[in-house]
C-alpha cells in the first residue's frame, strides 16, 4: 500500500518578520502610479473635450447647410427675374450665422452662390451653395 506524509513547517519568528516588512509599496512605487494615472486622466479629458468641440463644430455645419438651402429655395421661388446680389444679411432667429448671396451676371443660365459664414474660435468659417437658374421664358 502507498502512503503519503505532508509535514508542514511553521516559519521562524524572524522569517515571518521579515516577510511583514515586505508587505505593501513603497513611497516611490505610489508616487510613480500616481504620475501614471494622473496622465492617462488628462489625457482622456482633453479627447473628451475634443470631442465635444467637435460635435459644436458638426452642428454649425448642419444648421448652417439648412439655412443655406432654405436660402436657397427662396431665391428659386422667386424666379430668375429677381436674381440679385445680397450683402450679408442675419436670419433673427440664427444670429451668429450671416447670410451672403451672389450672382453671377452674365449668360442664360445665371450661377447663384449662397454663403452662410459664422465665427468659430479663432476666426470666421463658412459653406457656399452653388446651383445655376435659367430663364425658360427666353428660350
Amino acid at each position: 500500500m502507498f502512503r503519503m506524509q505532508v509535514r508542514i513547517q511553521r516559519p521562524s519568528e524572524v522569517e515571518s518578520r521579515g516577510m511583514l516588512e515586505k508587505c505593501g509599496f513603497s513611497l516611490l512605487e505610489v508616487l510613480i502610479t500616481i504620475i501614471i494615472l494622473t496622465v492617462g486622466v488628462i489625457a482622456i479629458t482633453n479627447a473628451f473635450s475634443s470631442g465635444l468641440l467637435s460635435s459644436a463644430d458638426i452642428e454649425n455645419v448642419d444648421l448652417a447647410l439648412n439655412i443655406a438651402q432654405a436660402k436657397m429655395e427662396e431665391i428659386k421661388d422667386a424666379g430668375y427675374a429677381s436674381l440679385a446680389d445680397s450683402g450679408p444679411t442675419s436670419d433673427p432667429n440664427f444670429p451668429n450665422f450671416n447670410v451672403s448671396v451672389n450672382v453671377a451676371e452674365g449668360n442664360n443660365p445665371m450661377q447663384v452662390d449662397v454663403a452662410v459664414d459664422w465665427n468659430v474660435k479663432g476666426g470666421q468659417t463658412g459653406i457656399t451653395l452653388m446651383t445655376l437658374i435659367a430663364d425658360y421664358a427666353t428660350q
